[in-house]
C-alpha cells in the first residue's frame, strides 16, 4: 500500500492528489492521508472533498507507522521531478508537494474529470462565468499577495511578482488576442486596482470561495498566473487547446523548479 500525504492550500492538495492518482492508474494500491489537517487549519483546510474524486482516504496508522519505522517514508528531494517517485515497492509512506505536471500529465483526462465540483455552484459564481462566456477574449489574471505580503517566512521563500511581470504579460496577451477582457482574481483587489491599470478588466470582487473561483479561472481562454499553486491549477484545468498561459519563471525565491509547464511562456 502507498499512502501520500495531504496538507497545504487547495492548489498543493490538487499537486498531492494528481500525484496519487498516478501512481493509482499505474496499478499502484495508493490511499491518501488527510489527518493532518484534524490541527492544519491554514488555506481553508482540507478542500479536495469538493471536487469529484474518488482515492480512499485512511486513518492516522500509516504516519504513526511511518515514525517508528515499521513503514518506510520517503520524502520528496526538492522541487525537480523525481522519477524515483514514480517507482515504488513496497508499503510506503510519501510527503512532498510534486509541484510539476510531470508526476501526472499522462493521466490528464482522467484528473480533469476527478477536478470536477461536485455540488452547484454560487450566484455569484454562475454570473461571472456567464460575463466570460460572453467575452471575445478571456484571461484570467491572478494577484496573490495575503502571506506572501504579511508572512515574512513565506515571503522569503516564495517572494511575489514584480508589476512588471504582469504589466509584460498583458501586453502580450493584448498584441496576440484583440478585444481581451482580464478577469482579474486577487485576495487584494484594493490594492490591485490602485497599483496596476488594466483597460477591460473585470474585478472578480464576490466572497471568496477558492474551489469557485478555481473554476472561472480555468473557463477563460488564456490565462496569467502568479507563483501560486492555486492559479496554476486554473490554468492547467483550461481546456482551451489553444490558449495561451503566462506564468512567472521565478516561481520560487531561490529554489530550483519545473512548477511551470513546458508549453507556457515564462516571464
Amino acid at each position: 500500500m502507498i499512502t501520500v500525504r495531504i496538507v497545504g492550500g487547495l492548489g498543493n492538495q490538487m499537486f498531492q492528489y494528481a500525484y496519487a492518482k498516478a501512481l493509482e492508474q499505474k496499478g499502484y494500491a495508493v490511499k491518501i492521508d488527510t489527518t493532518k489537517f484534524k490541527k492544519y487549519k491554514l488555506h481553508g483546510g482540507y478542500q479536495l472533498d469538493k471536487f469529484n474524486i474518488d482515492l480512499n482516504s485512511t486513518s492516522s496508522l500509516p504516519s504513526i507507522l511511518s515514525k517508528i519505522g515499521i513503514v518506510k517514508s520517503i520524502k520528496e528531494k526538492n522541487l525537480l521531478f523525481d522519477k524515483q517517485l514514480t517507482s515504488l515497492r513496497g508499503n510506503k509512506y510519501v510527503k512532498g508537494y510534486f509541484q510539476t505536471e510531470k508526476y501526472f500529465n499522462e493521466i490528464r483526462a482522467v484528473l480533469l474529470n476527478q477536478f470536477i465540483i461536485k455540488n452547484s455552484i454560487s450566484e455569484d459564481t454562475n454570473k461571472v462565468a456567464k460575463t466570460i462566456f460572453s467575452s471575445i477574449n478571456s484571461c484570467s489574471l491572478h494577484i496573490r499577495r495575503g502571506d506572501y505580503i504579511s508572512d515574512k517566512k513565506a515571503n522569503s521563500v516564495h517572494g511575489t511578482c514584480a508589476l512588471e511581470y504582469y504589466e509584460g504579460a498583458i501586453k502580450i496577451m493584448n498584441d496576440t488576442y484583440k478585444n481581451s477582457t482580464f478577469f482579474v482574481f486577487s485576495d487584494d483587489i484594493p490594492w490591485t486596482k490602485e497599483n496596476l491599470k488594466i483597460e477591460n478588466a473585470f474585478y472578480v470582487d464576490t466572497k471568496t470561495i477558492p474551489h469557485e473561483d478555481m473554476y472561472l479561472m480555468s473557463l477563460c481562454k488564456n490565462n496569467i498566473t502568479a507563483n501560486s499553486s492555486f492559479s496554476w491549477w486554473g490554468a492547467w484545468l483550461n481546456k482551451n487547446h489553444t490558449k495561451t498561459v503566462i506564468a512567472p519563471k521565478n516561481w520560487f525565491v531561490n529554489k530550483e523548479n519545473e512548477v511551470a509547464c513546458e508549453n507556457w511562456i515564462k516571464l
